[in-house]
């Protein structure tokens, strides 16, 4: 067997049976986790792994990881060892005896930025190039998914007759068209014209945004470049999902429809914004409708 993988022969072929109906995505997510696991145990053989490897794995785990994550490796390793039990490859789940990281759904102030910290990231934004300042103003003022953004193609974007500025996200259920803030368009236009493309926006299967190598660009780039952008703004503890998560905090702060919200967000039920009930009184009063026109955020000056 190939030691790169982690397991042993054996190991690879009860991993294989176990995963024989996940796709391919989430078979390869499973075996990242078991591979931890196995490692973190130093090689102990799987099927012997007791309550106390479980345990201190976890307690690393949580240590080492988000709560998110945390939760996410648990549960995985809590259902692969589910099936050992069901297929009497053990007599006991180890991972029972060990309890669950929960991960709160509701989200606190830790989690959205302020109208005046947005202020303060707008206001940083000269210090990167037309690109990365795109990507930002684009994520801040539509509340879109990491994978949304790297999908996102120039016949995704739309243009009424009356000069309002749209885009396509999302796939399937989740397709919606959201309408963008002037400035992130303008930002889009000059992005286009830095990258040498014709000043009309043709509809084609491009992506938007690339990299120098690449005519794409991946979620771990996006990550980056928004780390790099609130370093540089002096917000360093937030990331690329509180800018979703201010979006809709702000817009329900400022009086949106929770259904507006579920439309722009792409939500499966409107009731998500329940999670955000604890955190509107910190938000300034100011969805994109609602902040286009505010004199005080500092992006309708752009």
């Amino acid at each position: 067997m190939n030691k790169t993988i982690g397991l042993d022969e054996y190991e690879y072929e009860v991993f294989k049976a176990f995963s024989k109906k996940l796709n391919p995505a989430t078979k390869h997510d499973y075996l990242s986790k078991v591979i931890a696991f196995k490692e973190y145990i130093e090689d102990k053989d799987l099927l012997y792994a007791d309550k106390e490897d479980c345990t201190k794995f976890m307690e690393y785990i949580k240590d080492n990881y988000a709560k998110s994550t945390s939760e996410k490796i648990y549960s995985y390793l809590h259902s692969f060892y589910n099936y050992l039990k069901k297929e009497e490859y053990i007599e006991i789940n180890p991972f029972r005896y060990v309890e669950k990281p929960e991960v709160t759904r509701i989200k606190t102030k830790d989690d959205v930025l302020s109208i005046q910290e947005i202020n303060q990231l707008i206001e940083s934004l000269y210090k990167l190039n037309i690109r990365d300042r795109a990507i930002i103003v684009f994520l801040v003022t539509t509340g879109c998914l990491l994978n949304e953004l790297v999908n996102l193609k120039w016949k995704d974007l739309i243009v009424d007759d009356k000069n309002n500025y749209y885009c396509k996200l999302g796939k399937n259920r989740k397709e919606r068209i959201v309408k963008l803030h002037p400035y992130c368009f303008k930002l889009l236009e000059d992005y286009r014209n830095y990258s040498g493309l014709s000043e009309v926006i043709i509809p084609t299967e491009e992506f938007v945004f690339t990299t120098q190598k690449s005519n794409s660009i991946t979620d771990r780039n996006v990550r980056l470049i928004v780390k790099k952008a609130l370093d540089i703004a002096g917000l360093s503890q937030y990331s690329a999902k509180d800018f979703r998560h201010s979006f809709a905090a702000i817009s329900l702060r400022l009086g949106a429809d929770e259904i507006d919200i579920k439309k722009q967000l792409g939500w499966s039920d409107k009731y998500y914004a329940i999670r955000y009930k604890y955190v509107l009184n910190f938000v300034d009063s100011e969805s994109i409708d609602y902040m286009i026109n505010k004199d005080n955020i500092s992006i309708n000056k752009k």
